[in-house]
């Protein structure tokens, strides 16, 4: 039987760093949001969207506010970088990348019938 090679990614210290980063902006974020502040909480999150965050939080957090605003074009430019970055993902297991691409699919579906509607 032939012995494959599988390559792991290893993470790096800087990518440790950055994941440090986000995950601390998005605590921060999830504050201003609960003082009523959606400017900073939008800019935070939308920073760890820029930089393809591995979680779900600030895209999902973008969306709903974005939703709540009637801001709807950017709400589905959020949703379709969301589902470009969980089908790239690498941190989390091929079901748990299936699951998460699909409940962000189902939301741009539900967004693209209400803007129809």
């Amino acid at each position: 039987m032939a012995s494959r090679r599988v390559e792991v990614e290893r993470e790096t210290l800087e990518d440790r760093w950055l994941l440090e980063a986000q995950t601390a902006r998005n605590l921060e974020a999830l504050a201003f949001e609960q003082a009523g502040d959606l400017e900073q909480a939008i800019a935070l999150y939308e920073r760890n969207v820029a930089e393809a965050f591995p979680g779900d939080l600030p895209y999902g957090r973008l969306v709903m506010l974005y939703e709540r605003s009637g801001a709807l074009d950017e709400a589905e430019r959020v949703l379709r970088r969301a589902i470009e970055v969980f089908e790239g993902s690498r941190r989390r297991t091929a079901a748990d990348r299936r699951a998460t691409v699909r409940v962000f699919k189902n939301r741009l579906k539900l967004l693209t019938k209400r803007r129809t509607a």
